[in-house]
C-alpha cells in the first residue's frame, strides 16, 4: 500500500501526520520529497548507515555537431539552454547558465 501526503502549500501539517503515520505503522519506508525543506529525520532521528550525493550533469555542446534547432532548450527542465539561431548574416549559438542548474541542488 502506497499513503502520500501532499499539499501546494507550506506549514499544513504534512510531516507532522507523515511522520505519525509512519510511526503507527508496522514495516514502513517513509520518504520525505519536501524540495526544499526534507525534515522528516528530525522527528523520527534514522540510524542513517549510507548517504549518496546527488548530482546533475551540466550539459555541453559540441556545435561542431549542432545545427541550432533548439531541442535541448525544449528538453531542459530548468530553463538553463538558451538557443540564438543561425541565420545569413549571424552563425548561431547555444548558451548554458550553470546556475539555473545548480540552484536547486544547493
Amino acid at each position: 500500500m502506497i499513503i502520500s501526503v501532499v499539499s501546494g502549500k507550506g506549514g499544513t501539517g504534512k510531516t507532522t501526520i507523515a511522520v505519525n503515520l509512519a510511526l503507527s505503522l508496522n514495516n514502513v519506508q517513509l520518504l520525505d520529497c519536501d524540495v526544499e525543506e526534507p525534515n522528516a529525520h528530525l522527528f523520527l532521528k534514522p540510524d542513517i548507515k549510507y548517504k549518496k550525493v546527488a548530482t546533475i550533469p551540466i550539459p555541453e555542446v559540441d556545435e561542431s555537431k549542432c545545427d541550432y534547432c533548439g531541442k535541448c532548450r525544449e528538453v531542459c527542465a530548468y530553463n538553463a539552454i538558451a538557443v540564438i539561431p543561425q541565420n545569413k548574416d549571424m552563425k548561431g549559438s547555444i548558451l548554458i547558465f550553470p546556475h539555473l542548474l545548480l540552484e536547486n541542488y544547493e
